[in-house]
């Protein structure tokens, strides 16, 4: 009997799983169903496309990014690979990291173990990775594909099945290989919106800002409210030179929040000439003064020695406050012995210390760390390509950017083409373009932000502000699987996010071919 399994997002999680699925089913009859809201984002989804991750670059060094993306880098001919794409996509404007970063005899990484990529550079590994799966499929005729251009909008549970409602009727894409791209598949009739499935993966990646106005989703041209689903920095520079070209007057731009969606932009806004960095004011209004910091090692990093987290107060630990004291103590004490906080944060990484620490901890105490640690520990551990921060801090200091402490309450459209951004306790501002980067929808919003959101509460009841319980294969449900960051704790170890995508998506596959067998 053919199983179906329907894998919902085809970014990273999406093609990992297909991946794995593929490769260890070895006889099993299986039917795949994919469905992606927009395969112009593919290989990579919304964070890693080459349409949408043109300015981006990963937060971390290779050397922390999952094995195989970092053995596919350190080849050489993937080098090369990597620097003729960012030589020859003038538009990436790559001409200054390729010379800090490219050796000038020949093409090579200076340091690829420390190398800041390109995101773009992850959405070349897929693409090649997609070419294997496409060749073992050719093999292995007992699996079958299908791929399908739209969006979940609600789950339900029938049985032991999962029925996947979509928002318009079923049509599949069908995939050609020369042009490596999916184009509609002319023979398809069916007009069903919904698919049933034995088991369901969400693919899906981080959730997007909740609604800033309660009632209602506040909709202008000039206001991004996904700043990274609707194409990012190319998007808001689109928007922002418009402006430029028909507008004399100051032009104001008003970031919500001033973590990682506003420090991609700053590199791109320091590249604009100095004329045009006159007619530019940029907002940042978030709550906290918190943003993402530098992931900077001093050249001594390699010789501190841990004077909190040692073998010995690991093995006591019992309550998972006590996990964020220990670690807050050794920041505090490397700080006054001359040592980075990103000096001892890799350290802890490298040495999986946080891995030790919670494993150290009883069911009970996991949920404490995971509901309420979790979150503290990781806003005092974020960090970022240091060029991004300095851009940010070079436009502070010739007051391009300004930074306010308050929250945005409520945006209104005004006159003049104009937005209206009124704050808790600094009043109201006009801006002429306003980007959310406020971070995602919390779960106990009822909201529609997200379709499928409430039918999936429905299925599972257990989750908190940040998102469903998931048990050590990524469950939420008997065959209902979250190996992304839908699930609150799907890293608890905090590995980079790749890094925790690929591993979470491996336990996954691994135990749906055991339950489909």
């Amino acid at each position: 009997m053919q199983k179906h399994v329907v894998i919902s997002g085809f970014g990273v999680i999406g093609i990992e799983v297909l991946d794995q699925l593929i490769k260890k089913n070895k006889k099993k009859k299986l039917k795949i169903s994919i469905i992606e809201k927009d395969f112009s984002n593919f290989p990579g989804g919304i964070a890693y496309s080459e349409k949408n991750s043109k300015y981006g670059f990963f937060n971390n060094p290779l050397r922390i990014s999952s094995s195989e993306f970092k053995d596919w880098v350190q080849r050489e001919k993937n080098q090369i690979r990597l620097i003729d794409y960012f030589q020859f996509n003038k538009d990436l404007k790559l001409e200054k990291w390729l010379k800090n970063n490219k050796l000038k005899t020949r093409k090579k990484f200076k340091n690829s173990k420390e190398i800041y990529l390109p995101r773009v550079a992850y959405s070349i590994f897929l693409k090649e990775k997609f070419k294997n799966i496409l060749n073992i499929l050719k093999k292995k005729k007992f699996i079958k594909v299908v791929y399908y251009e739209n969006e979940l909008i609600k789950v339900k549970k029938i049985n032991k099945n999962y029925v996947c409602y979509i928002k318009d009727n079923l049509k599949n894409k069908l995939f050609i290989e020369k042009n490596f791209t999916f184009i509609k598949n002319s023979k398809n009739k069916k007009k069903l919106n919904y698919l049933i499935s034995d088991s369901l993966i969400l693919g899906h990646g981080i959730l997007p800002p909740s609604n800033i106005n309660k009632n209602k989703f506040f909709n202008d041209k000039n206001y991004i409210h996904d700043f990274y689903a609707s194409g990012g920095t190319e998007f808001l520079m689109t928007k922002l030179n418009k402006k430029i070209n028909s507008n004399k007057k100051k032009i104001i731009i008003v970031f919500i929040g001033n973590k990682a969606g506003l420090l991609e932009t700053m590199q791109e806004f320091e590249n604009l000439n100095q004329e045009v960095l006159k007619k530019i004011n940029i907002i940042s209004i978030s709550s906290s003064s918190l943003t993402l910091e530098k992931a900077q090692l001093s050249n001594r990093f390699k010789s501190y020695k841990f004077v909190f987290l040692t073998d010995k107060n690991i093995k006591r630990i019992t309550k998972a406050k006590k996990i964020l004291t220990l670690i807050k103590s050794e920041f505090l004490n490397g700080k006054k012995s001359g040592f980075n906080k990103y000096d001892i944060w890799t350290l802890i990484l490298q040495k999986k210390i946080l891995d030790d620490c919670y494993s150290s901890l009883g069911l009970k105490e996991k949920k404490v760390y995971n509901d309420e640690i979790f979150s503290q520990l990781r806003n005092i551990t974020r960090y970022t390509y240091p060029e991004t921060v300095d851009a940010k801090i070079r436009l502070e200091r010739t007051n391009v950017l300004n930074n306010i402490k308050d929250k945005v309450i409520q945006l209104r459209k005004s006159s003049q083409n104009k937005i209206l951004v009124k704050t808790l306790n600094s009043g109201q501002l006009l801006a002429d373009i306003v980007i959310n980067v406020s971070g995602p929808v919390s779960l106990f919003n009822d909201k529609n932000e997200v379709p499928y959101l409430n039918s999936l509460k429905k299925i599972c009841k257990n989750y908190n502000q940040r998102g469903f319980i998931s048990d050590q294969f990524n469950k939420i449900d008997e065959e209902l699987y979250l190996p992304g960051t839908l699930s609150s704790n799907f890293n608890p170890e905090r590995k980079t996010i790749i890094k925790s995508i690929v591993d979470n998506c491996k336990v996954t596959a691994n135990n749906l071919i055991r339950n489909l067998i």
